[in-house]
């Protein structure tokens, strides 16, 4: 009779072992899902961030400003509201901000910028804002556009 109490106890100790083993890998693997979650979000602002970033820089002609306005313009036409990009413009007459809004999304506000980008300036293109939070974290949200001077 003690060797059957004696049995029971290490059983119901067993099987309690088992099952902290088994709700520690439970919570490891909860803790591992949230961590790729938020690098799965770091790599699509990357990605997405990319294309605009091959813009950024002084010196730039014209024809890549007109570019980067039809990058924007696409952008802008088939994503979300949180994924749109403002376009801001210092020193270029007739046009200031582009804010993408339902009725300024479409290619007039994009063009008529186009048609005052001088292909023999020169210009300097900056990410000014990022999305703060939520699911495009990291993602630009606005890029400035600086007439510099002529080009040589």
């Amino acid at each position: 009779m003690e060797n059957a109490s004696k049995a029971l106890i290490i059983a119901g100790a067993i099987l309690l072992a088992i099952l902290i083993i088994a709700l520690g890998v439970f919570i490891f693997n909860q803790a591992s899902d949230t961590a790729n979650t938020d690098q799965l979000v770091s790599t699509k602002a990357d990605a997405h961030n990319r294309t605009f970033q091959n813009y950024e820089g002084s010196g730039k002609k014209g024809s890549q400003v007109n570019s980067l306005i039809d990058e924007i313009r696409k952008n802008n036409q088939t994503c979300d509201a949180d994924e749109l990009i403002t376009l801001e413009f210092t020193g270029v007459t007739g046009v200031t901000t582009i804010t993408p809004t339902e009725s300024n999304r479409q290619a007039s506000a994009y063009s008529s910028a186009k048609a005052k980008i001088d292909t023999n300036e020169v210009y300097t293109i900056s990410i000014e804002e990022f999305q703060d939070d939520g699911p495009y974290a990291g993602w630009i949200t606005k890029i400035k556009v600086t007439k510099e001077t002529a080009a040589p």
